[in-house]
C-alpha cells in the first residue's frame, strides 16, 4: 500500500472516530442532565477499573531521557473534586496524542490531540472535536486543553485541564476545569 493511500485511509478513520465520538457525547448530553462531555461520558461513580497489573510496573529504561512520550494511565479530576474521566493516553514523538477513555466501546471513546513542549518537562496539549445532534446535524464543538509536567523519575505526571463545549455559533455552553494525574505504563 502506498504511503499516500495509507495516509488517506488513516485520516478517514480519524475523522470517522471523531464524528462518532462527538455524536455519542451529544446524545449523552442531550439525554442525561448533569453529564459532562469530553471523549464520551465520564465516570459517574468516580472509580475506574482495578488495574492491579499496573502496580508491579518497573521503572522502564533508566537510560532513556525523561519525556512525556509513551503510554500512560490518566485520571482527570474536576475542580470540585469529582472524577471527570479516566483513560489510557499515548503521547507520540511527532507531537500527536491518542486517548482511549474508560467508557463503553459503543461510545467510540477515542480522541486525538496535538502537543508541544513548553518548558522543562512541561507539555501543552490541545484537542478539538465536533459534537453532533441525534439527527446528524452539527450541534457544536469542544476543546480540551492541558498543561502537564512529567516528574523527574519519568513515571508520573500531573497537570491541569480545561474542557469547553461550544454551540454552532461559537457560544460557550459548558466549561469544566480540573487536574490530571498520569502513571506511565512500562514494558517489563
Amino acid at each position: 500500500m502506498s504511503d499516500l493511500l495509507r495516509t488517506k485511509i488513516e485520516r478517514m478513520w480519524k475523522w470517522r472516530y471523531l464524528a462518532f465520538t462527538a455524536a455519542v457525547a451529544t446524545l449523552l448530553l442531550a439525554h442525561a442532565p448533569g453529564t459532562r462531555a469530553g471523549c464520551g461520558e465520564p465516570n459517574k461513580d468516580g472509580s475506574g477499573p482495578v488495574l492491579s497489573w499496573m502496580h508491579s510496573q518497573g521503572r522502564g529504561n533508566p537510560n532513556e531521557p525523561t519525556t512525556i512520550v509513551g503510554l500512560w494511565h490518566l485520571k482527570y479530576t474536576a475542580a470540585d473534586g469529582s472524577a471527570f474521566l479516566e483513560s489510557f493516553k499515548t503521547w507520540h514523538g511527532d507531537g500527536t496524542e491518542f486517548e482511549n477513555a474508560f467508557l463503553p466501546p459503543s461510545g467510540n471513546n477515542v480522541c486525538y490531540g496535538v502537543w508541544k513542549q513548553v518548558g522543562h518537562l512541561t507539555y501543552k496539549l490541545h484537542h478539538v472535536g465536533l459534537m453532533f445532534k441525534p439527527d446528524g446535524n452539527l450541534g457544536g464543538t469542544f476543546t480540551v486543553d492541558e498543561v502537564n509536567t512529567v516528574a523527574i523519575d519519568d513515571q508520573t505526571y500531573k497537570g491541569t485541564f480545561d474542557f469547553k463545549l461550544f454551540d454552532v455559533s461559537g457560544n460557550l455552553l459548558q466549561e469544566v476545569k480540573g487536574t490530571t494525574a498520569g502513571t506511565r505504563i512500562n514494558v517489563n
